[in-house]
């Protein structure tokens, strides 16, 4: 971790516009294309789930902005940040899910599948609460939804992107899968959002 040069930042004026704002966050969505991904998962017996996470965390963890967060309303930017998952109980209740990152899909994968097994035994919203070089993922399996909006503590400085993924339907012989980003505008603009998305469909074009 360390701190951002506020002073030589590009992006000092729109930080500072931004952070004193009530309400600083703005949400994207749009549809991936999963098609080929899907596939993939299928052949090589993947969660797709957690593919679609492996994706995620590797094309934000590209974007340096998707990495910088408000501390003490200073921001700072972390060398790499990990994912949080919402994971559902048999009760239909939902726990939180830690994911170690890996370099390659096959390894998250496996670990992947013993982290959801171990956070369902634990059944817990107290999963690395003191972290913010994190990304808060959920999963709304049930809705192919072309908005979302998270509920946000009331903390300006929440400055911790939230990625939701929905329920995945068909088009035109494509796969299509509802995604939202939610970002604190005082750290990322909608230009590095765009970025995002180009990075994450390029990972489910070529998942391996």
């Amino acid at each position: 971790m360390k701190y951002v040069d506020v002073e030589n930042w590009a992006r000092k004026q729109s930080y500072e516009h931004f952070k004193d704002y009530d309400q600083p966050f703005f949400s994207i969505t749009a549809n991936l294309d999963a098609t080929r991904l899907y596939r993939f998962c299928k052949e090589n017996d993947l969660s797709f789930s957690i593919a679609t996470l492996f994706c995620s965390v590797q094309a934000a963890n590209r974007i340096r902005e998707f990495r910088i967060r408000l501390i003490d309303e200073k921001p700072v930017e972390f060398d790499e940040v990990h994912a949080t998952q919402t994971i559902l109980n048999d009760d239909e209740t939902f726990s939180f899910c830690y994911f170690e990152n890996k370099q390659n899909i096959f390894d998250y994968d496996k670990a992947g599948k013993i982290a959801t097994a171990k956070y369902k035994k634990m059944k817990t919203l107290d999963v690395e609460n003191e972290r913010v070089d994190l990304l808060y993922y959920s999963v709304i399996p049930w809705i192919s939804f072309t908005s979302f909006k998270n509920a946000m503590k009331r903390d300006k400085f929440q400055t911790v992107p939230r990625i939701v993924f929905g329920r995945m339907f068909e088009e035109n012989g494509k796969r299509l899968l509802p995604h939202s980003v939610e970002v604190h505008h005082a750290v990322i603009d909608g230009i590095h959002v765009g970025k995002y998305f180009e990075m994450i469909q390029k990972r489910f074009d070529a998942p391996d």
